[in-house]
């Protein structure tokens, strides 16, 4: 059986270990067992759940050191971001479990019989063996026990991972965790369950069978959408909740920001660049005034975005991709393009700017689209109608972000009203980056953000992704 090797970015070689696709006989196995699991986790109780959610949260606290060794080697992102992913992770872990004990209690509704009218107790029950797909950019947070598979425990949903193949050591360390909590807590082992491949079809085999409701997907739009596809052609289609591409603009409006312009370059600067860019809430599209304060605000980003440093990508690939989505822009008519001069180490992101007016902007369909990577755009309007044909020509995002005066104004409502039609989040005088785990945060948008604009897939309301209503009709409370 031919087997393959997860890759260090900071040694630019491949890790020692190597790992094996799970064999057609254990595919067969996890797959027969989610009945069984479905029929023990749906009928678990509340409390049952969330002192299991605790339960996998203490055993990773145990084995953080082995976590945070198959992290950094794996994904070559630093210690210090592990520290702040492990704790993200941790924290949802929290989240869930004190949600399950308050507020998911209270869900039920119920309207009491009347004379001429039945009586209707309408509620939540698990959507069913859910499939999530490991994220390339968040080995913790958005992987094997991440917020995809958190919010699907929470709703007495069972759990097939397929580990992503550039963090199977760090998803197999995760798993096992996970498994010592359900051994613990009196679960049976069969409602998370983990799979192996470095390919695609052990995804489309997932996909396709017929005990899978449900799939958790991050990534990019061409996964995200083979996945849509795939599901929607089963006999019974079944919904994906995937988190895909968005260029998250950012309009900056001219109304007393001169004494600000170095503050709010430096803050979007370290935005762009930050662990190399890879974040989906990555500012990558910056709509500024064609006047004095644009040119200056403009040059200032430049040259801040010049001083970060430069770090590996995650993964060979990863960085391919951002090297030829990086040099087709190069060759933009009517554009000046920036690139840090410093020697190409492995596969450091280096980072580079593109200048264009708004009116060839609006010709280019490719510079509306994702970079993947320290890369963004800087478009200079004229006038409010050239800001406003922009943001309508964008597909969905996740997010926007406004640098105004608080102080509202004619201007400042339109542009508000016209965003929030294309995104799921809209900040103010802040940056996109930084998604707080929280109820009331939104992480979606419409299409191609999110498969699904109505769902967050942060936050204990994620948990209504799995979840379906079910009305009781003149039955007792």
């Amino acid at each position: 059986m031919r087997g393959f090797q997860t890759f260090n970015p900071q040694l630019n070689d491949f890790n020692s270990e190597i790992y094996f696709r799970s064999s057609d006989e254990e595919v067969m196995f996890v797959l027969e067992c989610l009945n069984a699991a479905f029929k023990f986790l749906s009928n678990s109780s509340n409390e049952k759940r969330s002192f299991l959610l605790l339960t996998i949260a203490n055993k990773l606290k145990y084995s953080e050191e082995t976590i945070k060794e198959y992290y950094c080697k794996e994904s070559g992102l630093s210690a210090s971001r592990f520290d702040i992913e492990f704790k993200r992770t941790l924290f949802q872990l929290q989240s869930f479990s004190d949600f399950l004990l308050d507020e998911f209690s209270k869900t039920e509704t119920h309207t009491p019989r009347e004379s001429s009218s039945p009586s209707l107790t309408k509620r939540n029950i698990p959507i069913g063996p859910v499939l999530v797909l490991g994220a390339s950019n968040f080995p913790l947070a958005y992987s094997t026990i991440g917020g995809d598979s958190v919010a699907a425990l929470a709703a007495g949903c069972p759990v097939i991972v397929k580990a992503h193949p550039m963090h199977v050591g760090t998803s197999l360390a995760v798993f096992n965790c996970v498994q010592e909590a359900l051994k613990e807590t009196d679960f049976p082992n069969s409602i998370f369950q983990h799979l192996i491949d470095d390919g695609y079809d052990l995804v489309t085999q997932l996909t396709k069978d017929k005990r899978i409701k449900a799939i958790g997907f991050t990534g990019s739009i061409r996964g995200g959408r083979a996945i849509i596809d795939l599901a929607n052609s089963r006999p019974d289609p079944i919904p994906v909740f995937a988190e895909m591409g968005s260029a998250n603009p950012v309009v900056f409006l001219e109304n007393g920001f001169e004494n600000d312009i170095e503050h709010y370059a430096n803050l979007f600067a370290q935005s762009i660049c930050n662990d190399a860019g890879q974040f989906c809430t990555k500012p990558g599209l910056f709509f500024i005034p064609k006047n004095t304060f644009g040119e200056q605000l403009s040059s200032t980003l430049q040259a801040k975005i010049s001083e970060q440093q430069s770090v590996a990508m995650l993964h060979p690939t990863i960085w391919k991709n951002f090297e030829r989505l990086k040099n087709e822009r190069k060759s933009t008519p009517n554009s000046v393009f920036f690139e840090v001069e410093k020697e190409q180490k492995g596969i450091i992101g280096k980072q580079a700017i593109l200048k264009i007016d708004a009116k060839d902007f609006l010709k280019n369909d490719a510079l509306k689209e994702e970079v993947f990577g320290p890369f963004a755009v800087i478009i200079s309007y004229s006038n409010e109608e050239e800001l406003f044909d922009c943001i309508e020509s964008l597909e969905g995002q996740l997010t926007a972000s406004i640098i105004a005066n608080a102080e509202k104004s004619v201007l400042f409502d339109r542009l508000i009203n016209c965003m929030q039609h294309k995104v799921g989040r809209i900040i103010l005088n802040g940056v996109s980056t930084g998604v707080r785990v929280d109820k009331n945060m939104q992480h979606g948008g419409p299409y191609p953000a999110s498969s699904d604009s109505r769902f967050s897939a942060v936050g204990t309301d994620s948990i209504y992704r799995f979840l379906r209503k079910v009305t009781f009709q003149n039955f007792p409370c």
